[in-house]
């Protein structure tokens, strides 16, 4: 309990290097992914609501599309300010699919989740390589996978 009360993070899996400090929110000294911070409160409290309607498999579905489709404006520099909008509607599609996902009705279940599947994977892949791409081109990289622990990781390890 004593390494988790002094762990500098928090909810964050990016790099500390500080090419991906726009990735982060700092409260209380402690590093947040504001990804994780936005897309699963917001997941849990549309998944409530979800569940509250009762919502169709048909309407799940299209809704989760939808919002899905909408988050996906976020890969154009320009919205970039928009990001924790985006996250939020990542969320909510996120609970969409999952509710969706529950009430599948059996004979679809074996077309649906595949289908799910491959979106994710996709959608993974593409925000993988763009994170990849930032480290590929940061000057420390040989030193991967030191430099994602931070500055005073490599002064550490080139003092021994």
């Amino acid at each position: 309990m004593e390494e988790i009360r002094n762990e500098p993070i928090l909810l964050a899996h990016h790099p500390l290097c500080g090419k991906f400090d726009d990735h982060l929110l700092n409260v209380n000294d402690r590093k947040l992914c504001r990804g994780c911070f936005t897309v699963y409160p917001a997941t849990v409290v549309f998944m409530v609501a979800l569940l509250l309607l009762r919502p169709s498999f048909i309407e799940a579905f299209v809704l989760a599309l939808v919002l899905f489709a909408a988050q996906l404006f976020r890969f154009f520099p320009a919205l970039h300010w928009m990001v924790i909008g985006f996250n939020l509607l990542l969320g909510c599609s996120l609970a969409a699919i999952i509710y969706a996902a529950i009430i599948c009705p059996p004979d679809l279940r074996i077309y649906f989740y595949p289908f799910i599947a491959a979106v994710i994977v996709s959608f993974e892949l593409i925000k993988g390589r763009k994170v990849l791409a930032r480290c590929h081109s940061c000057p420390s990289y040989g030193s991967f996978p030191q430099c994602a622990k931070g500055p005073s990781a490599i002064e550490k390890e080139n003092n021994e």
